[in-house]
Formats: structure tokens, C-alpha cells, sequence
């Protein structure tokens, strides 16, 4: 799988481009273009051959309000049979935030935060059609460019230079995406709780506990703030995406970035045994089958109408966590993808040296 290493990045009509003289940004259509630069802003870091720079100014983020409960306690998460669910997903971002954070992290942050004009700006050229039609011949074209506007306000365009051990270390764990992208279904666990009573097992198939879990997108597309000359393996779920850089991991809880240094994070890859009440992976193992509703010794409870027979499927398990307080749980249905991602984030957490920018 190729790291990409692009010397130039398209952002609707705006091409960014890095050469040795720093980086250049151009817009325009075919046959007419105007740039600025490459004498223009830039932010360049490096640690053990790693480097990025960075297009826009150097800004620092507040840090938000701290304190407070998680906020998905566990209270607000679904109880079936009474089982209380626990938070697993340890700190959010806006927790982990530093007061000072990096210059990649502030500036994703920043950009994040920025609100869009073009849909009010829309807004009122529809209204003002009922003035004059012909408002319209300004509006739209205004609404475009707005738009674009609100595209690169929300955007941060990295370009990264990676040689050496460093550009082994990340290319084995790109080779391991290929594995993670392969199965065909992965999940992020959100919350579980054991199952306590009797007949909290037997109306929940006879597991041993309960979890709540979400869709786990896979791809090297990255963030939708960040657009980089490299590939970016990313885990993206409704709750909490992260993405695996060369020199850091990025955490992203809604509209807030954090960052995590590979060294300060432990990776336990494991299985799990899993009943499924939908459809069955097909590259997924099944090891055995249990009823919807059991007995005391395992068996069907006569006692209700319409009890399935379901799988018991065994699938890969990733967890990563810090001693900061975030954690995150994965599952694949194949197995080779979760001790792939495992072997290619523990060459990762080798590289020497800390974050820079």
C-alpha cells in the first residue's frame, strides 16, 4: 500500500503545492490561475525522520471547560434486562486537550470550529429574488465562491516528509490496513456491563454480558479538516474517529482534536466470543451456537414462542488506552485484520523520539 507523498493538493479550484522553497497556493480554471507564494505561511516540524509543514498561521486553541461526568454516562445508554451498561471509551478529546497543544492539533481545531457562510449567504439571495430575479446572477456565483471560502477556512493541508526507519515503520502499518479494510464488518464497543442474574442470561442468550457497539469505518482518507500528501489510516465510527499519522495518533470527538504520542499508548490484541442476533460476517469464524432465550443448562426455554437458534461467532479484538485515561475497543470480523493493526502499531510505538509542532 503506498504512502502517497504528493507534492501537490487539490481543494476544489484551489491547488496547494510544496517545494523546497516552502509551499505555494494557486487558484483559478484551466488556462488562468493565480497563486501566492511560496514565500507564504507555513509551519514545518519534525522528530526522527518524520516532517510536515503546515499551510496557515500559527494559532493556539483554548482549552474548553473541563470537569464534569463523561458525557455518555451510563445512565443515557440503553439497559436491556435491566443490565446497566458502563462507559468504556475512557477520556474525550476535550479531555485530553493540553492547555497548550500542538500547532497541527490548534490549527485542526481551529478549523473545525469555523462556522460555513455559504448556506446563509444562500439564504438571503433566495429571499432577495423576490426583489429582483436578476439577483440571482450574483447570488449563485457569490455563493460558490463562499463555499470554496468555507472549504479552506475548514481545512488544513499537511505535507509530510518521512524517510528512513520511520517511513518502514509507517508503511507496515499501512500493509496492515489492508487487512482491516478486507473485513467485512469491524466494530467500536461503547459501553458494556455484565449480565448478573439468572434471568437476565436467559433473556439475553446466555452471555455473560452485554455491549454497545458501533459501525467502525475503515479507509486512508483521514479527517475531513485535514488533507495530507500521504495516506491516512483512519478508524472512523458516529462517536469517535482516530487517525494514525507518522509522528502521532489524532483523536477526534466531535469537533475537537487531540493528540497521542505512539510510546505513551499500550495495544492488547485478543478475541472475543460474540452472539449475533443480525446477519453473519462471512469471513467471520463460528465456534458455536446458543437460543435466544436459555434454560438453566443451555438449552431452549420451551417457554417461549419463536426462540432462534443463533451463531456464536469468534472475531478480533484490538484495545488501545493510555495512562491519560482514553481507551478505545475494537472488533473485526476477521481475525487477521485485529493481529495485523496490533503488529503494525507495536512497530510504531518503537520509533524514538516525542511530538513536535
Amino acid at each position: 500500500m503506498s504512502m502517497y507523498l504528493r507534492t501537490s493538493i487539490r481543494l476544489g479550484p484551489v491547488r496547494v503545492g510544496v517545494s523546497k522553497s516552502g509551499i505555494g497556493v494557486s487558484a483559478g480554471i484551466p488556462g488562468l490561475r493565480v497563486g501566492a507564494g511560496p514565500r507564504g505561511s507555513y509551519v514545518r516540524v519534525g522528530v526522527a525522520g518524520v516532517s510536515y509543514r503546515a499551510t496557515g498561521g500559527v494559532r493556539r486553541a483554548e482549552r474548553p471547560a473541563a470537569g464534569g461526568p463523561v458525557p455518555t454516562p451510563a445512565s443515557a445508554l440503553p439497559d436491556p434486562g435491566d443490565v446497566v451498561l458502563s462507559d468504556v471509551t475512557g477520556k474525550r478529546a476535550e479531555e485530553l486537550l493540553p492547555a497548550s497543544p500542538s500547532t497541527l492539533v490548534a490549527q485542526l481545531n481551529a478549523a473545525a470550529g469555523a462556522h460555513r457562510i455559504w448556506p446563509w449567504v444562500l439564504v438571503v439571495s433566495l429571499l432577495l429574488v423576490a426583489v429582483t430575479p436578476w439577483i440571482l446572477l450574483a447570488g449563485l456565483p457569490l455563493t460558490l465562491w463562499i463555499g470554496w471560502r468555507d472549504r479552506i477556512r475548514r481545512t488544513v493541508v499537511a505535507f509530510y516528509e518521512v524517510d528512513g526507519p520511520a517511513q518502514a515503520q509507517f508503511e507496515r502499518l499501512l500493509g496492515s490496513f489492508d487487512d482491516v479494510c478486507r473485513s467485512h464488518s469491524a466494530w467500536s464497543t461503547l459501553a458494556r456491563g455484565d449480565l448478573q442474574t439468572t434471568y437476565q442470561r436467559k433473556v439475553n442468550a446466555g452471555a455473560g454480558s452485554l455491549v454497545r457497539r458501533e459501525a467502525l469505518r475503515r479507509g486512508l482518507e483521514g479527517s475531513a479538516h485535514l488533507k495530507s500528501n500521504i495516506a491516512v489510516p483512519s478508524l472512523q465510527s458516529a462517536s469517535r474517529s482516530v487517525y494514525f499519522l507518522p509522528d502521532r495518533i489524532l483523536v477526534r470527538d466531535r469537533n475537537t482534536y487531540a493528540e497521542l504520542a505512539y510510546p505513551s499508548v499500550s495495544v492488547v490484541p485478543g478475541t472475543t466470543r460474540f452472539i449475533e442476533d443480525g446477519a453473519v460476517p462471512p469471513d467471520a469464524v463460528q465456534v458455536d451456537t446458543t437460543w435466544q432465550y436459555v434454560n438453566k443448562r443451555g438449552g431452549p426455554d420451551r417457554r417461549f414462542k419463536n426462540n432462534r437458534r443463533l451463531p456464536v461467532m469468534r472475531y478480533g479484538e484490538v484495545s488501545l488506552s493510555t495512562g491519560q485515561g482514553f481507551a478505545v475497543h475494537w472488533s473485526f470480523s476477521a481475525e487477521a485484520a485485529a493481529q495485523a493493526l496490533a503488529a503494525g502499531f507495536v512497530e510504531m510505538t518503537r520509533r524514538p523520539g516525542a511530538l513536535a509542532g
